[in-house]
């Protein structure tokens, strides 16, 4: 039997071993399924997937090899937005740049990256998920963020390059959809619209509510909450727009469907939302490049379930009306009108019949 030479092994194994992982990080280099080094000018289809972790990497590219002077930020809530009504409404040139599931912190690293390759940036519209507002100001979710592809340190690319969502959810899905559909132009108004993929309506939303238990307790905001809140605040909104002054800040509360204040009737939580609000108005306000709307008070919408896929999630329908409504000022909350709004929204969420939902 022939004796294996060991060190002959080695070396076979390691220059194995170091042609896969070139011709790996070849692939992604020249494919660059997140846009890392390029836009996208080879034809492969272009991602325009929601899925948290994607958006993570697709957004840096974005921001650093597109031209733009507007950016629509935010959660799954500002997925929907298209760009092409945004450029028009506002005469702009805008890119998505959106965060599923992502905190205030992860939304303004985003727009800060932004601002810093666009400082002459003319607007950012973001959205405000009610959801978010109480929370640790730094709070990061879905686990690693890719800090590597937000710097300008080109030797951890190497992490890019290598990465498991660089070859699997990159290129392969890039290489298997392009065989499949040919050359697809990529658009800011499809990518990351989920519009498409959910039923919406009163059976939709119903079907997916859970609805709580009813509490008797009537919970108010607390001092600790508070503080929260304005670290929150402050370091994820208001500072930016500090550093940027010639900036125009369109942000929104996202209006959730009557399900959602239900679930704040039935757990006692009402009152602390409007409170949470309240506390959050007072601090945007004094700002001048801050301009805040809420849509809560659009009892419409709010109750109209055909508008919504869950107790959360509004068509792009609402995404489009949104615009509107910004660009004709409509629903703009100022020192002269919030508290009227703020007794408005209190007064009907309190005296709402939710048990007519069900009948």
């Amino acid at each position: 039997m022939k004796k294996i030479d060991s060190k002959k092994w080695f070396i076979g194994m390691v220059s194995s071993l170091a042609v896969i992982f070139l011709a790996c990080g070849l692939c992604v280099f020249i494919i660059d399924p997140f846009l890392h080094y390029r836009q996208a000018k080879h034809g492969m289809i272009f991602h325009t997937t929601s899925e948290p972790d994607l958006e993570r990497y697709l957004d840096s590219g974005i921001i650093k090899n597109f031209e733009y002077d507007a950016v629509i930020a935010g959660t799954s809530m500002a997925e929907n937005f298209k760009t092409s009504e945004f450029d028009e409404l506002f005469s702009v040139k805008s890119v998505k740049l959106p965060i599923s599931g992502g905190s205030f912190k992860e939304v303004n690293n985003i727009c800060e990256k932004a601002l810093i390759e666009q400082p002459d940036m003319k607007i950012i519209i973001r959205s405000l998920d009610l959801s978010g507002i109480n929370a640790d100001k730094d709070l990061i979710k879905y686990g690693e963020y890719p800090n590597y592809l937000y710097d300008d340190n080109w030797i951890n690319d190497i992490n890019y390059l290598l990465s498991k969502n660089s070859l699997i959810k990159g290129c392969m899905v890039d290489i298997a959809m392009s065989v499949v559909r040919g050359r697809s132009d990529f658009s800011f108004d499809s990518y990351a619209n989920w519009n498409n993929m959910f039923e919406f309506g009163e059976e939709a939303v119903l079907s997916s509510y859970e609805r709580p238990m009813k509490s008797e307790d009537f919970v108010q905001l607390s001092e600790e909450e508070r503080a929260v809140i304005k670290g929150n605040i402050e370091q994820n909104v208001i500072e930016l727009a500090v550093n940027y002054p010639n900036t125009r800040f369109v942000l929104f509360f996202t209006p959730y469907s009557i399900c959602y204040w239900d679930t704040l009737s039935r757990e006692g939580m009402l009152q602390k939302e409007i409170q949470i609000q309240e506390e959050v108005i007072e601090m945007l306000l004094p700002y001048g490049n801050i301009e805040l709307y809420s849509f809560c008070d659009n009892f419409e919408l709010v109750c109209n379930l055909d508008n919504y896929r869950d107790q959360g999630h509004y068509s792009e329908d609402v995404n489009s009306d949104i615009l509107r409504w910004v660009v004709g000022g409509e629903y703009r909350l100022t020192e002269d009108n919030y508290e009227v709004y703020l007794e408005e929204i209190t007064e009907f969420y309190s005296n709402y019949d939710y048990e007519g939902l069900y009948d």
